[in-house]
């Protein structure tokens, strides 16, 4: 063996056992695989490096940098052409209101002819039986269709990074894209209004407003230039306002009345700028003024009284 390469071979050598070495220092328990030298350049490294740094600021060193840290609490997910982000929200009487993933419901999108018939849609959400369905897009459309007049041939279709909304059998006026809401109006009126019988889905046809909530200050003082810098966060929700929807909508006293048979009053003033709305799947009355533990959840009636 020459000079010069038995030089090269112990320079590896002690190469890797400076790596090896580091590693058992560093490293804890696990030494630091010496081949990511030969799989990965050093500018690679360094920037894998900074990119660890900043993700011990708020995860565990323990436990952070691994897939599950990125994909479960980022959502880090990407794949060109599929809307992982794009959401529907599925809202009115229906058994489990939320929001439904638009690749769940046109998996296939990206093949010809891709579309899933309306009446599928809402069946696969548990809605079978309902009176109408209304349908909202992004750009301020909002069209209502009958039971009746929905047919196999209404169909949901693949639009962009959403979805759009059109029937050969219903008016052209009708069709919709970028479909951003779904409220179906069922059968049943398990909502009582002083003595008047109604739904959720009715109440949310309108008229609605949207209510700030739980609104808090949040601040955060910066490593790099020490300035502390402020931000509110917030929960907007949209519902029936109670003044729009009571017989009485100067009234000084409101009873509401929970799924569990107790009675809640409340006053005029705490009542301000209620709103009956869907939050989590449950009829609640949300008082914007007051924390979320104060709020009335599974309402089944409300009398107003001047």
């Amino acid at each position: 063996m020459s000079k010069s390469r038995l030089s090269i071979v112990l320079a590896l050598l002690v190469l890797v056992v400076a790596v090896g070495t580091a590693g058992l220092v560093l490293g804890g328990r696990r030494p630091i695989p010496w081949r990511v030298l030969t799989h990965y350049s050093w500018d690679t490294l360094v920037e894998e490096a900074h990119a660890m740094d900043r993700c011990a600021e708020c995860h565990e060193t323990e436990t952070f940098h691994t897939c599950e840290t990125c994909h479960d609490d980022h959502g880090a997910i990407e794949l060109a052409g599929v809307p992982f982000y794009a959401v529907i929200e599925l809202t009115g009487d229906v058994p489990e209101p939320g929001y439904v993933p638009v690749n769940e419901i046109l998996p296939y999108r990206d093949q010809p002819h891709t579309f899933v018939l309306l009446l599928d849609f809402l069946e696969q959400c548990g809605v079978a039986d309902f009176e109408s369905v209304t349908l909202a897009s992004r750009d301020e459309g909002f069209i209502t269709v009958e039971h009746q007049y929905l047919t196999p041939a209404a169909m949901f279709m693949p639009y962009e990074d959403g979805i759009r909304f059109a029937a050969e059998d219903l008016h052209v006026s009708t069709w919709l894209k970028g479909i951003t809401r779904v409220i179906v109006v069922g059968k049943e009126k398990p909502l009582q209004i002083d003595g008047q019988a109604t739904s959720i889905g009715r109440l949310l046809l309108g008229p609605t407003r949207a209510v700030t909530a739980e609104q808090t200050e949040v601040m955060l003082k910066s490593k790099a230039d020490g300035q502390v810098r402020r931000g509110k966060t917030a929960s907007r929700l949209e519902g029936a306002p109670v003044a729009s929807i009571v017989a009485h909508p100067s009234f000084q006293e409101l009873v509401v009345r929970d799924g569990g048979g107790r009675d809640h009053t409340l006053t005029a003033a705490e009542a301000r700028g209620a709103v009956l709305a869907l939050v989590r799947g449950t009829v609640t009355l949300v008082l914007p003024d007051r924390g979320r533990g104060q709020w009335i959840a599974d309402v089944v009636e409300i009398t107003s009284y001047e």
